[in-house]
């Protein structure tokens, strides 16, 4: 498993505190934020080995910050986690260079693709 955490970005702190809960039973440490301005912070101090964040949130907007991310960070999985599921939100949050779009609340498929996007970065660094 990955020795750099997961940083999740989500306003709502319910859903925060269940990925982190959940990501720790799959033996992932993640450390979650509200907002932009904080994920922008914490990546300055820290490392990550993937990024999840909801698409839609006050302030700036994941997509947004996914492109934001990627600027600094070209390599590192990124998530969208959203509860919009129509296809023109997929392909937004794909445009924003995401690495997947996961729909809320599908906690299974999120952890899935969680683990597939680790494995494949790590098999990329190898």
């Amino acid at each position: 498993m990955p020795t750099k955490p997961i940083l999740c970005v989500d306003d709502d702190e319910r859903l925060r505190e269940l990925l982190t809960a959940m990501l720790g039973l799959s033996d992932l440490e993640a450390i979650s934020v509200s907002a932009a301005d904080e994920a922008l912070r914490m990546m300055e101090r820290a490392q990550f080995s993937l990024y999840i964040i909801d698409s839609r949130r006050p302030g700036a907007s994941g997509l947004s910050l996914c492109e934001q991310i990627r600027a600094i960070d070209k390599d590192t999985p990124i998530i969208i986690f959203s509860g919009h599921a129509h296809q023109s939100d997929i392909d937004a949050g794909m445009f924003a260079s995401a690495n997947a779009y996961v729909v809320k609340p599908d906690s299974s498929a999120l952890i899935a693709t969680v683990k597939r996007l680790l494995e494949g970065a790590r098999n990329a660094t190898l």
